[in-house]
């Protein structure tokens, strides 16, 4: 009977661990199978290579070149490894501790971006005794210029916990757009990471490649075009080299941005990986601030350039004619304020054209109270001053456009004097523009009143399939003003070039229109402004012009903008240099031969008075 029991017992024994062994090798094969992968697969981040950004014609300003990112594995990495990576990247390491406990056990967490080859190699030669460290190779911006492309361009960076927020694919050390155009096109330009899958053996090296059905391919990101033209980028750059101001260029027709330059500027490709203390330190203390950008981030006062929206509230609201004269004799009396005209002998008689043309402050002075404050505040915000233009850029300041509830806010009601209003008239005082928006205002005037809004943007390529994505321009209409209004501020404007303010800006066989301007800065010398546009028959080209503390808007910022026409024309094959320097060369033989002819008369009449 014993026997039958024992039997009975072992069989049962037998049956169930039969049993177990099906349910584990045959039920449960997945599982385990997965399990066991887990302790010899090591699943490997794949980082997208960010989209290149090319200028209108597909010349290259930024790409990306290979650099190397140092990770710790929190469940593998020990105290030794903690201490001998603190030593070679110069990190404490509790601070290297606290990131880790941060992380999940198995996340890789990132400790050093662009590490240098030697301190790769080391860590190479000695990785069996340093467990749970690894590196990957990640792609680095590489800038074409190293000069006039950081506030059009932008800087990246690691991720941030806020930012976090809003990206929930992406990880603790991803890098993404910081400023400017890297971040507004982040998204588009940035692709998305994937993943495949290794054998290590239990040193973690790594010994095969596993293929499986969670293997995600990296897609790169989108290649960005834009509306810039680089080679007039750089000329620009060559032209405001030394300079602290702005210079935009834009095409009327479709309000793309051919140039978008602040200076002055900083290599952007040293904020481009890890910044060292002393580069951050000298870019924060340099008193020119280079950080800065001038293009649509401050705001000046626009001087005399401003008083076009004066002559357009005054002439379209009925308040004077074309014709109104008005005499300067280099001073106007305001109460018991007197204010003086740039030319101190005064202009004499002018009417609102010659005005425009010689830029009389006396003029508009006393055009300014005339206007009042209510329909100058209204002409200036028709024309879109006072509000962000919507640049593809992320620090635009919308600038200050003061109003009646402003003036009393600030001073109280009634407390406010008329001077206040001269003064606005001719750009001083609280009004605040920046150049991007004088961009977009003198586009305008060109346009007789049609807006076509500022972008950068020109398309999006996607680099595997070659499909483009034309990015949308907005246009809009500025109603309400009369034609005839138009008519006569773009004839002012023209003989602005014509022999008035702005001559140095003239192009030789070009048309073109513009308006100086010189505004008061009480921290310094005057800020020198130009705005015009090209040709004056069939606008296609916008400019602004600003130098800070440059002094006199017609003897800096006009030349430097004629500079600038005269090369657009002259790479679209529509500018003769040579037919320029043979007029210039007649001009000159004239004024010689004038000169003279003014000596001999001079001699003659010394001679003359000497005989008698």
């Amino acid at each position: 009977m014993k026997k039958y029991v024992l039997y009975g017992t072992l069989t049962a024994i037998f049956l169930i661990l039969a049993l177990q062994f099906f349910n584990l090798q045959i039920s449960q094969s997945s599982l385990y199978t997965e399990k066991s992968l887990e302790n010899s697969v090591k699943m490997v981040t794949q980082f997208p290579v960010r989209g290149n950004i090319y200028d209108h014609d597909g010349r290259l300003i930024v790409d990306n070149r290979p650099a190397f990112s140092l990770y710790l594995i929190p469940v593998e990495t020990t105290e030794r490894t903690i201490q001998i990576v603190s030593d070679l990247i110069d990190i404490p390491a509790a601070e290297i501790r606290k990131e880790l406990r941060k992380a999940g056990r198995f996340q890789p967490v990132k400790v050093m971006r662009q590490v240098d080859i030697e301190k790769l190699t080391w860590i190479q030669e000695n990785i069996t005794d340093l467990p749970g460290i690894e590196w990957k190779s990640e792609p680095k911006r590489h800038y074409i210029r190293d000069s006039g492309l950081a506030h059009l361009l932008g800087t990246l960076g690691e991720i941030d916990e806020h930012e976090l927020d809003a990206y929930p694919q992406l990880e603790p050390g991803d890098i993404v757009g910081k400023k400017a155009l890297e971040r507004t096109f982040d998204d588009e330009i940035r692709g998305s990471k994937g993943y495949r899958f290794v054998n290590v053996d239990a040193a973690g090296r790594v010994v095969g490649q596993v293929t499986n059905n969670k293997t995600i391919r990296p897609e790169p990101g989108k290649h960005l075009y834009l509306t810039i033209d680089f080679r007039l980028q750089a000329y620009a750059d060559s032209l405001m080299e030394g300079k602290r101001g702005a210079l935009i260029a834009m095409n009327t027709r479709t309000g793309g941005i051919l140039t978008l330059l602040s200076k002055p500027d900083y290599d952007v490709s040293k904020l481009s990986g890890v910044i060292s203390s002393e580069i951050w330190d000298h870019l924060l203390n340099d008193p020119h601030h280079p950080l800065y950008d001038r293009v649509c981030q401050s705001g000046y006062p626009p001087g005399s350039t401003y008083k076009l929206v004066a002559a357009i509230a005054a002439l379209n609201e009925g308040i004077i004619s074309p014709y109104r004269k008005m005499n300067c004799p280099g001073y106007f009396v305001i109460g018991r304020k007197t204010v003086r005209c740039w030319k101190a002998e005064g202009h004499g008689t002018l009417d609102l054209e010659g005005a425009i043309k010689n830029s009389c402050n006396v003029y508009f002075y006393q055009l300014g109270l005339l206007i009042g404050l209510d329909a100058w505040n209204k002409y200036s915000k028709l024309f879109h001053f006072g509000q962000r233009t919507g640049i593809e850029l992320t620090n635009e300041n919308p600038g200050l456009v003061p109003s009646t509830s402003y003036y009393n806010r600030v001073y109280g009601e009634g407390k406010w004097t008329k001077g206040m209003l001269a003064n606005l008239a001719i750009g001083q005082g609280e009004i605040l523009v920046t150049p991007l928006q004088m961009t977009q205002f003198v586009s305008i005037l060109a346009n007789r009143g049609i807006l076509h809004k500022p972008h950068l943007g020109y398309k999006l390529v996607d680099p595997l399939t070659g499909r483009e994505e034309e990015l949308p321009a907005e246009s809009t209409k500025i109603e309400g003003i009369r034609s005839s209004v138009y008519d006569l501020i773009l004839e002012g404007m023209r003989e602005v070039v014509d022999g008035g303010t702005g001559g140095l800006s003239r192009l030789y066989g070009i048309s073109s229109a513009g308006k100086t301007g010189t505004a008061q800065n009480p921290h310094g010398k005057d800020h020198a402004w130009f705005i015009g546009y090209a040709p004056f028959e069939n606008p296609e080209i916008a400019i602004c012009v600003l130098v800070e503390n440059g002094g006199s808007g017609g003897g800096v910022s006009a030349p430097i903008a004629g500079a600038y026409l005269k090369k657009y024309f002259y790479y679209k094959g529509e500018y003769d240099y040579e037919l320029e320097r043979k007029i210039l060369a007649a001009i000159a033989a004239r004024r010689d031969s004038l000169k003279a002819l003014n000596d001999s008369l001079q001699t003659l009449v010394i001679d003359s008075t000497a005989q008698n």
